[in-house]
Order: structure tokens, then C-alpha cells, then sequence
């Protein structure tokens, strides 16, 4: 992408700047899903736990594991794999199912937030969104 005509150019998407900002996010998260709702509004029973455990590895599970099995039977990633990881590891994509669940339940669906926590450490870890292979050069 060319720099833009004015101004300064952007930061890289593996600056430290924005790893960091992605680490903070990640550890608001964590303080909101763990300490917040179970050390000051005491509502954190083990289903709830275990739920936000799942939704934590919902963004691999649904993206590996099919890329797996695909990817058995030929060298490579399918040409639909990035798609599948970009949409599951998205914060826009995860903002509107949240949006929704939560909207249909009722009530705000608290263990959503560690698919957002997973999204926001892979980001703080330096792992971003996957290029169709055909553009990786």
C-alpha cells in the first residue's frame, strides 16, 4: 500500500504501539470476564466458566479444524481458508453476533467477551489477519 500523500506514513501493524494497545484490550477483558463478574458481583458459576472457556477457543476450533481436514488431502491451505479464519477472527464480525446473542437472550452474554479476548491476544502476540495465498508473495 503507497504511503499517503501528506502527513506522516501509518504505523506497521506489528509496531509495538499497537500490540500494546491490543495487550491492554485483551487484559480489560480478562478483568471484566473473571475479576469483575466474580470477585465483585459474585456471578460466576462454573457453566459460565466453562462457556467462556469454549468461546475463548471458538475462533481456532472454527477455523482449524476445517482448514485441517481440507488441508489433509492437498499441500496447502484451501482458497477458502483465510476467509473462514478472517471471519472468525474479526472484532467486527464478533461485535455483531455479541450484538445479536445478547439482544435475542435477553441479557448481555458475558462469556462472549473471551471470543473478543482471543481475537485481541492474538493481535497483542503479533498474529493478524490471514492474506488469500494468492496475494502472499
Amino acid at each position: 500500500m503507497p504511503a499517503p500523500r501528506w502527513g506522516p506514513g501509518f504505523l506497521r501493524l506489528n509496531s509495538w504501539v499497537y500490540r500494546a494497545e491490543y495487550g491492554a484490550a485483551t487484559i480489560a477483558i480478562l478483568l471484566v470476564v473473571f475479576v469483575w463478574r466474580g470477585l465483585l458481583l459474585k456471578d460466576l458459576p462454573w457453566p459460565s466458566v466453562l462457556l467462556t472457556i469454549f468461546w475463548a477457543v471458538w475462533p481456532d476450533l472454527a477455523a482449524f479444524v476445517p482448514i485441517g481436514i481440507a488441508a489433509r488431502s492437498s499441500s496447502g491451505w484451501p482458497s477458502w481458508g483465510p476467509t473462514l479464519y478472517n471471519t472468525v477472527h474479526n472484532l467486527l464480525v464478533w461485535g455483531v453476533v455479541f450484538s445479536l446473542w445478547s439482544f435475542a437472550a435477553g441479557h448481555i452474554e458475558w462469556p462472549m467477551l473471551a471470543w473478543a479476548g482471543h481475537i485481541t491476544a492474538d493481535r497483542a502476540s503479533g498474529y493478524y489477519l490471514r492474506a488469500p495465498a494468492a496475494s502472499v508473495g
